[in-house]
């Protein structure tokens, strides 16, 4: 009996720990992928269109503001309190560009 449930187990625990053996799935790793190079295709090629009016004169980067308490802070509060206000100034030098 005792071998018996040692072999039950065993088995369980096999056929549990197979999937995690089987090795990556390459057909949906190749179709990511893809789907991404399609993506990004579409943007390099509006990118390569020379600018036009407002489209493309003036270029402000998404604002990003570091971690700034706990124990892991990146930065302070201040730093990040002038990142803000630099790209605000920013913001209005574009705006006022494209007027």
């Amino acid at each position: 009996m005792k071998k018996l449930l040692i072999i039950l187990i065993g088995s369980f625990t096999l056929s549990a720990a197979a999937p995690a053996l089987a090795g990556p799935d390459w057909q949906i790793i190749e179709k990511a992928r893809k789907d991404k190079q399609a993506a990004v295709q579409p943007a390099q090629h509006a990118s390569s269109l020379p600018p036009s009016g407002a489209q493309g004169e003036c270029r402000v980067d998404p604002l990003v503001l570091q971690l700034d308490h706990g124990p892991r802070a990146d930065t302070s509060p201040y730093i990040n309190q002038l990142r803000r206000e630099r790209h605000e100034a920013q913001l209005k030098a574009c705006a006022s560009k494209t007027k």
